[in-house]
C-alpha cells in the first residue's frame, strides 16, 4: 500500500490493515507453495520402471543411471532330480508333447491299514478295486493312457528322502490295467469328486480276506512287511496323451466283501503314507533335444519344463563392467521374461516361475531377495503380454561387492514335483522381445 495512503489512517486502523494484507500475502504463498509442489510431483512421478528404484524419494533419483543393454546368456539344460516323496500331489500319465518329447510319470506307493480289518464269519471277497481322485491334469484329454499296476518287493520308507530318479523292485505279474480317456471334472457314482477306478485282481482280494484275523493284519508295520505297496505305471498314450493329477489323501485301496449275512460290506485301505513319484523324459528328435545336443548354439527360446524336465540357465558375464569407473549402488535390478503362448491349445503358461542360484559352496539357494516377499521378489505370470518380472538387485549387489562369486541363475516352474507345465521363452539373443535385465544404479564417486 502506498506511503502517502498509510499517513491518513489511524494508528488502529493501520495495524488492522497491515494484518489483513500479510494474511493475503501468506495465503498467495501458500497456494503457489502447492501450485509448485503439484508441477514438481506430476513430473516426478513417472512409472517406477521409468526412473528406477520407487522408493527412492524424487530428489535421490536424479543420481540414478539406468541401463537395459546388459548381455544376457541363456542356456537350456536337462533339470537335476527332484526331491519326490509324500508331495501334496501325486502325477500320473504320458504327456507326447511336439516340442518337449515324450514325458511319463508313475508312482510308488505304500498301501496302510486304517483300524484293524475284520471281515466277519466266513468271508468272501467280491472285488478289490483302487479308486484315484483327481486333482488337475496337463497336457490332451480326449486321447486314451494306460494305468499298470504292480505289486511291490521292495520297501519304502516313510521317513527316508527319495528323488524323481528313485526307482523300487515290483513284482513284474499286473495286478490290474486301466486303459481310459481321463475325465478330471467328471463326477460319477458312488464317490462324490471326480475319479478313476482301477479293477485289481480278484486273487489278490481273495488273499486279503483269507488273512482275517491273522498277524499281517494286526498292526501296520506287520502289514506293510507282507504287503509293500503298489506300483502305478504309465505306458505310452495313444495320440497326444496327458499327465493326470491325482490326490492320495482321499484316493484308497477298496475291498468289496461279504460274509455269512450275506450283507456287502467293504474296507478301505489308505494310499496316503510313503509314495514317490517316478519322472522320466525322452527328448529324442525334439526342438528341446535338438537344443540340448547342441549347448553351444545361441537360440532365440529357451525351454523350462516341470516333471524334472529342462530349466534354462541365465547369466550376466559382463555384468562387472559396471564398476569399471568405480563403485555402484544397485538400486533395482529386474530380470523380465516373456514366455511364448502355447500353439497347442491343451497346454497353459505356468502361473509362477522360480529362479534360484548358487551360493559359494555350489548348493542351491533362492537368492536374497526371494526373501523380502513374494510381491516384491516376482515370478507370477503377466497375462497381458504373457510375461514374468524378476526382482533381483539385492542378489546382483552382494555379486558386485564381491560377498558372492557368481550371478548365475536358474529359471524352473514353481511345484514342479506335482505338475506337468512347460514353458517355451524368449531368450537373451531374440530378435523380437528379448530376455532383459533393467538395471537401476547410483555410481558413488
Amino acid at each position: 500500500m502506498p506511503a502517502l495512503l498509510l499517513k491518513k489512517i489511524s494508528p488502529n486502523k493501520s495495524f488492522l490493515l497491515k494484518k489483513i494484507s500479510f494474511t493475503k500475502l501468506w495465503r498467495k504463498s501458500f497456494l503457489l507453495l502447492i501450485i509448485l509442489t503439484s508441477i514438481l510431483f506430476s513430473g516426478g512421478c513417472k512409472d517406477e520402471n521409468e526412473v528406477g528404484l520407487n522408493l527412492l524419494p524424487t530428489g535421490d533419483q536424479l543420481g540414478t543411471v539406468f541401463s537395459d543393454s546388459t548381455y544376457v546368456l541363456t542356456t537350456t539344460v536337462t533339470e537335476d532330480s527332484l526331491k519326490s516323496d509324500e508331495l501334496s500331489l501325486q502325477i500320473i500319465g504320458s504327456d507326447r508333447d511336439p516340442v518337449f518329447g515324450l514325458s511319463t510319470a508313475s508312482v510308488y506307493t505304500q498301501v496302510n491299514l486304517v483300524g484293524t480289518p475284520s471281515f466277519g464269519v466266513l468271508p468272501v471277497a467280491d472285488s478289490l478295486v483302487l479308486i484315484l481322485t483327481y486333482a488337475g491334469y496337463h497336457g490332451d484329454t480326449t486321447s486314451s493312457q494306460t494305468i499298470n499296476v504292480f505289486r511291490l518287493n521292495e520297501d519304502i520308507h516313510i521317513d527316508s528322502s527319495y528323488y524323481s530318479s528313485k526307482t523300487f523292485g515290483f513284482d513284474p505279474s499286473a495286478l490290474g490295467t486301466l486303459s481310459f480317456t481321463p475325465h478330471p471334472n467328471t463326477v460319477d457314482s458312488p464317490e462324490t469328486v471326480a475319479h478313476i477306478r482301477i479293477p485289481l485282481s480278484i486273487a489278490l482280494a481273495d488273499s486279503l480276506v483269507a488273512l482275517n484275523g491273522l498277524p499281517e493284519f494286526s498292526s501296520n508295520a506287520n502289514w506293510i512287511a507282507y504287503f509293500k505297496g503298489l506300483y502305478l505305471e504309465a505306458t505310452d498314450a495313444t495320440g497326444q496323451g496327458a499327465i493326470s493329477y491325482f490326490n492320495f489323501i482321499s484316493s484308497k485301496m477298496t475291498l468289496y466283501f461279504h460274509d455269512t449275512t450275506n450283507t456287502a460290506k467293504n474296507y478301505n485301505f489308505s494310499i496316503a503314507g510313503a509314495r514317490v513319484n517316478h519322472f522320466s523324459h525322452d527328448f529324442t528328435g525334439s526342438p528341446v533335444g535338438n537344443q540340448l545336443n547342441n549347448p553351444a548354439f545361441n537360440d532365440s527360446v529357451n525351454y523350462v519344463q516341470a516333471m524334472s524336465g529342462v530349466k534354462t540357465k541365465i547369466s550376466f558375464p559382463y555384468l562387472k563392467h559396471f564398476l569399471d569407473s568405480g563403485s555402484i549402488v544397485v538400486n533395482r535390478a529386474e530380470l523380465k521374461i516373456e514366455g511364448v503362448m502355447p500353439i497347442v491349445i491343451p497346454y497353459s503358461l505356468p502361473a509362477k516361475l522360480i529362479l534360484v542360484t548358487t551360493d559359494n559352496s555350489g548348493t542351491s539357494i533362492f537368492p536374497i531377495d526371494y526373501y523380502e516377499s513374494a510381491t516384491y521378489y516376482g515370478g507370477f505370470l503377466n497375462t497381458d503380454g504373457y510375461t514374468y518380472t524378476f526382482n533381483i538387485g539385492r542378489q546382483l549387489q552382494l555379486y558386485l561387492n564381491g560377498a558372492i562369486h557368481n550371478a548365475d541363475f536358474e529359471l524352473v516352474i514353481s511345484g514342479s514335483g506335482v505338475l506337468g507345465n512347460r514353458l517355451i521363452l524368449r531368450s537373451g539373443i531374440n530378435p523380437n522381445s528379448r530376455m532383459k535385465l533393467s538395471f537401476f544404479y547410483t555410481k558413488l564417486y
